[in-house]
């Protein structure tokens, strides 16, 4: 029998070895034309009264990730959807049914469909290697596990576990799937050989009978309040439905694990084709495009910060923390020694263990006199938004660096253009505009002039990529992406509260929309001196801009001050926040964001950023623009905005 991505082999005891290994693919998934195979394989073992036992194994590195999610998207509607469930859930019964007892061997990722397979065996082993993990993922993208897991799954951990798992798509660790009883036996061994010996000696411990059922204690109804508790507060189910169908789910069928597994059939074909679960798909396509975009080694492995405010002392603390021997330099020592104070906070919230924490202490190191500019792979300037001090910071390094650094600028507006004029090798500049807190927040715009040097904007991309951070390549240009999408935005919210809108309404029709906070209330937490500065380059209403010196000049800058366009107490803008209209809400946020789309437009139009793709990454990972609606240019090609 001729076959594409399964092997089998039966030994002399009658135990059958099947292996899934899915040709044209790096890694396992599960796809249409793995499935036929395996139904042709099920037919032909369950003809075969010799059979004793069957080990289930990965024939290449992992198990296998999960569902290959581009077919779901191919099916039409939501009819195909459960069709292809169907299929699936029948040849998962008919194995799970096998007469004779089975076991799956997972060393790596079985995620999501991946770890589903798994479950329709009798027993799992699992390696006890850090690499091994279990999980589904499957609500970060908006859906649920679908072929029977929720039911299987149940009937090993219960509800309070199964809806932990599932609510936060967490990856589960081998010792703790062991722990809490997701796999039966946990191998220490570091080879295939090592895993199926450990599987064999589960078989021969079962001496050629199915195992009875797990019995498990469930408080099925303490566990599905107490999930409605602690994951739905901030959820909508017309913004995010998974947890809440998920939720619902397991009410209505803990307790029995074949109608909890057959229940997903009812449920997972409308998540699929919902708004939510496209745009979250969406959203990981774009994560995995950057990922991609920033991956490799940057030949960078010294660092020197010049500025030690908050910026440049959270850029140098994150790269230390990072595995990058850092220099961080200030004309003002006392301002170093805070940013220094600042990292170890960071390092202990993050790293956890003393040896973690006391080496990336180590590896930032205060420059008082600016050695490390001499070293330095990567020279990054986070001094005041000034073009003049730029330049003046910027002739000096060049005159002291290697010439082959790179030149960094942290600047949010000034075009690189400005900056090199003050260099004698402009094509050394690029921008790495990294957004405050830097610690939290993932985007990094990599800037490019027509002069820069194209192999150290890739090596800035994937210098970033090393932080942890989701980098986007954009042109040199007034506000480059995120900015000059965001401030005239954020200027029609204010300009359309000044025409007389209510300022609570606005913001709440933004918050209704998805976003975290909406534009006036945004502006008040950037700081309303900030917002007008950060403005002037891209031009602002000039009934704004009145408002905005009126209120600098007044000391009312926003949440620093204590008041802004609201009053604030404790970090949070003290206003109504009432209930409107939803239909009304909905068309002042189609309007505020309009602007926002336009130039997401016309910054990919004039080659800004290079794609649709990229610039609605950006605004996601740099604006908390909601992911569930997959970015303002996805949003308006949905007729959304």
């Amino acid at each position: 029998m001729a076959l594409q991505h399964w092997t089998w082999e039966k030994d002399d005891s009658g135990i059958v070895t099947l292996a899934i290994a899915v040709d044209g693919k790096s890694v396992n998934v599960l796809t249409k034309a793995v499935f036929a195979e395996m139904e042709t394989l099920l037919t032909m073992i369950e003809g075969d009264d010799t059979i004793t036992g069957l080990m289930l194994i990965s024939g290449k590195p992992g198990f296998v990730y999960g569902a290959d999610i581009r077919e779901f998207e191919e099916l039409e509607d939501e009819a195909a959807v459960g069709g292809l469930l169907e299929k699936v859930h029948g040849l998962f019964s008919r194995f799970a049914a096998l007469p004779f007892p089975t076991v799956a061997g997972i060393d790596g990722y079985a995620l999501g469909g991946g770890f589903e397979l798994a479950l329709i065996c009798d027993k799992l082993v699992a390696t006890a290697s850090p690499k091994t993990m279990v999980g589904f993922p499957e609500v970060k993208l908006g859906l649920m596990p679908g072929y029977g897991g929720t039911g299987r799954a149940w009937a090993r951990v219960g509800s309070a576990a199964v809806l932990d798992m599932m609510l936060t798509g967490r990856m589960v660790a081998a010792a703790e799937a062991k722990e809490i009883g997701l796999i039966d036996e946990l191998a220490e061994v570091t080879d295939t050989d090592g895993l199926t010996a450990a599987m064999r000696d589960v078989l021969a411990g079962l001496a050629g009978e199915k195992p009875a059922p797990k019995s498990i204690e469930d408080n099925a109804a303490e566990a599905v309040a107490e999930a409605r508790s602690s994951h739905l507060k901030r959820l909508r189910p017309d913004h995010t439905p998974a947890p809440f169908a998920i939720i619902d789910h397991v009410e209505a069928h803990a307790g029995d694990a074949v109608a909890m597994a057959e229940g997903e059939k009812d449920i997972f074909p409308a998540l699929m084709k919902s708004p939510a679960s496209d745009g979250l798909r969406r959203l990981f396509h774009l994560q995995d495009m950057v990922r991609k975009d920033a991956k490799g080694d940057s030949g960078i492995s010294r660092v020197h910060v010049i500025g030690a405010g908050v910026m440049g002392g959270d850029i140098a603390a994150v790269a230390a923390m990072r595995g990058f021997e850092v220099t961080l330099y200030d004309l003002a020592g006392e301002v170093v020694d805070k940013a220094i104070d600042r990292a170890r906070v960071l390092f202990e919230r993050r790293l956890k263990t003393p040896e973690k924490i006391n080496a990336a202490m180590d590896r930032l190191i205060a420059d008082s006199a600016g050695k490390g500019v001499a070293e330095a792979d990567l020279i990054i300037e986070a001094v005041s938004e000034n073009p003049a001090i730029k330049q003046k910071v910027f002739a000096e390094v060049e005159a002291a660096s290697r010439p082959d650094a790179i030149l960094a600028t942290n600047t949010s507006a000034i075009p690189l253009e400005q900056i090199a004029t003050a260099i004698q090798s402009p094509e050394r500049l690029i921008g790495l505009h990294f957004f405050n807190p830097v610690p939290v927040l993932p985007l990094v715009e990599v800037i490019w002039s027509e002069q820069s040097d194209q192999d150290m904007i890739s090596r800035a991309m994937r210098f970033a990529g090393a932080l942890g951070k989701m980098p986007i390549r954009c042109k040199s240009a007034p506000g480059f992406l995120v900015n000059r999408a965001l401030l005239p935005y954020i200027l029609k919210g204010i300009e359309a509260m000044l025409e007389g809108e209510d300022p609570d309404r606005i913001d709440e029709a933004l918050v209704d929309f998805g976003m975290p906070m909406g534009p006036v209330e945004l502006a008040d937490q950037i700081g309303l001196d900030v917002t007008h500065d950060a403005s002037v380059p891209l031009g602002m209403p000039d009934a704004v801009a009145a408002a905005l010196k009126e209120k600098i000049n007044a000391g009312q800058l926003g949440r620093k001050s204590g008041s802004g366009f609201y009053e604030w107490e404790e970090k949070r803008a003290i206003r109504p926040r009432a209930s409107y209209d939803g239909a009304e809400l909905n068309d002042l946020a189609r309007r505020l964001l309009a602007p926002m789309v336009e130039q997401c437009r016309l910054a990919v139009d004039e080659g800004v950023v290079d794609s649709d793709d990229h610039a609605d990454a950006g605004m996601i990972f740099g604006t908390g623009f909601p992911g569930f609606r997959g970015g303002p240019l996805h949003c308006r090609n949905r007729g959304e905005i």
